[in-house]
C-alpha cells in the first residue's frame, strides 16, 4: 500500500529527546540561568505594556467624559 500519509507508530521515539541528549549540571544551570533572565525580562515588558494600557484606558474614560457632558 503506498498513500500519502506515514505510519504515525514509526515517527514517534519512545526516547524523549532531553532524555536522548547528553547533560551534564553546568549546562543544565547556565540554560536555568538563561531562561530565568528572558522570563524576567519579558515579565518587565508585560508590566511596562500593563502600566500603558491603564494609563490609555484612564484617557479614554475622561475622554468619554467630556464627550457625554
Amino acid at each position: 500500500m503506498n498513500d500519502h500519509i506515514p505510519d504515525i507508530t514509526k515517527m514517534i521515539s519512545d526516547t524523549p529527546i532531553c532524555d536522548s541528549t547528553p547533560h551534564n549540571v553546568t549546562d543544565l544551570g547556565m540554560l536555568c540561568r538563561r531562561f530565568e533572565r528572558f522570563a524576567a525580562g519579558r515579565q518587565a515588558y508585560i508590566q511596562q505594556l500593563e502600566a500603558e494600557n491603564d494609563a490609555l484606558r484612564a484617557d479614554l474614560l475622561l475622554w468619554n467624559d467630556k464627550e457625554v457632558k
